[in-house]
């Protein structure tokens, strides 16, 4: 037993061994196309990183090949940049393994005070893209705020971009931004385009709840002051979406905010809030049940499928499970659809509400196994498949 361990050992460690020589050597090749005085043999060895550090996940590794990416960045051309931050964003998983963190920003960084103002963007970019390493560097945060307030609208977007990236994980900068957010999204100067683009910051200012309330009633006077603005409505809904499954407390006024645009493709908000099922009241749901009872047959299914997500809660179904509730009177007549789809997802509904009620001793209408029965009958018959089962 202990010759075979040792064999064994012996073999890992060539094993080890040779994977790490092989890194080297993958490593030193790409080294020497950093080196090559053509852009195109440059651009050919940057883009194989990714690879790399996917075949071999070494830190060691992985923190030089960022330090010498870092020191092309800092002295290169904007090309050279550009698939510079590519490989970030598509090495993120991987940025962990950096060791030396404060020098790979040093010299990432070294280009926000260029004079050309592709480069600063350049470099928002990728500080954006590696801003879960350093969340809470205040150098950076000062520099995208200001870069906000730049005269190229490139620099603005890559400016937007990295507030996005640090609001989502730095308390201290979303909070710190509100403000700045605000004072842009409504002044008359920010182009409409750019309103579109600041207006998903303002979806991870959820750290405290005086911000959160603030960004709420932000976002809901915009509603207001642009109305008839499709692309503005969508944005500013999915931002106070996202607002809210972060609160939580805020859901049920979100379900209607989201059901009073009727918008033909505001389900998927309403399917991402049904899975916090313990935040939505019983007038909630019956406004949602009255909703469906008003629409087309095309956009029922949907908003079916969120009952359907709602009924896996005990605590709703207990409060639905008779049968002249509205669900399950909507579930009922629904079910007789000639819509398949509709009438599938209406029996989702009442298969839930009936294990629910078979688990508890509760009694179960003779209707709900009817309808049950039903179906299957016609599943029996049929080949139609659908998305939503």
């Amino acid at each position: 037993m202990t010759l075979l361990g040792s064999r064994l050992s012996v073999t890992l460690d060539s094993s080890l061994g040779d994977n790490e020589q092989d890194a080297n050597s993958a490593l030193a090749e790409l080294e020497k196309g950093l080196r090559s005085s053509k852009i195109g043999e440059q651009c050919e060895a940057i883009v194989r990183f990714p690879t790399l550090f996917e075949k071999y996940p070494f830190p060691i590794l992985i923190n030089s090949s960022f330090l010498k990416l870092a020191d092309v960045f800092r002295g290169g051309n904007n090309f050279l940049r550009f698939w510079i931050l590519r490989v970030c964003q598509q090495s993120e998983k991987h940025l962990d393994k950096i060791l030396n963190i404060d020098e790979f920003v040093k010299r990432i960084f070294a280009v926000i005070h260029s004079n050309d103002p592709i480069a600063r963007a350049l470099s928002l970019k990728v500080l954006g893209s590696v801003a879960g390493i350093i969340p809470g560097h205040a150098q950076i945060h000062h520099s995208v705020r200001s870069s906000l307030d730049s005269n190229n609208m490139v620099e603005v977007e890559a400016a937007i971009y990295a507030a996005i990236q640090f609001a989502a994980v730095s308390k201290t900068f979303a909070v710190s931004m509100c403000n700045k957010m605000s004072t842009m999204i409504q002044g008359l100067s920010t182009p409409v385009n750019m309103k579109l683009q600041l207006i998903p910051v303002l979806q991870h200012m959820h750290h405290d709840t005086t911000t959160a309330a603030m960004v709420r009633i932000l976002c809901t006077q915009l509603l207001k002051n642009y109305p008839a603005a499709r692309d503005f409505t969508l944005v500013i809904l999915n931002t106070l979406t996202e607002l809210s499954l972060a609160t939580l407390v805020d859901i049920p006024s979100q379900v209607s905010l989201v059901l009073d645009a009727g918008y033909s493709d505001i389900e998927t908000g309403i399917i991402k809030l049904a899975k916090r099922p313990q935040c939505w009241t019983n007038p909630t749901i019956e406004r949602l049940v009255e909703i469906i009872q008003t629409l087309p047959l095309r956009r029922t299914p949907a908003l079916l499928h969120v009952l359907v997500i709602l009924t896996r809660s005990p605590g709703i179904v207990h409060s639905h499970h008779d049968r002249k509730s509205k669900l399950m009177s909507l579930a009922h007549d629904m079910a007789l659809s000639c819509n398949l789809l509709v009438a599938v997802k209406s029996v989702q509904i009442i298969t839930n509400i009936v294990s629910y009620c078979y688990k508890e001793g509760l009694p179960v209408s003779p209707d709900s196994i009817f309808v049950l029965e039903a179906l299957l009958l016609v599943l029996a018959v049929s080949d139609t498949t659908t998305p939503y089962i």
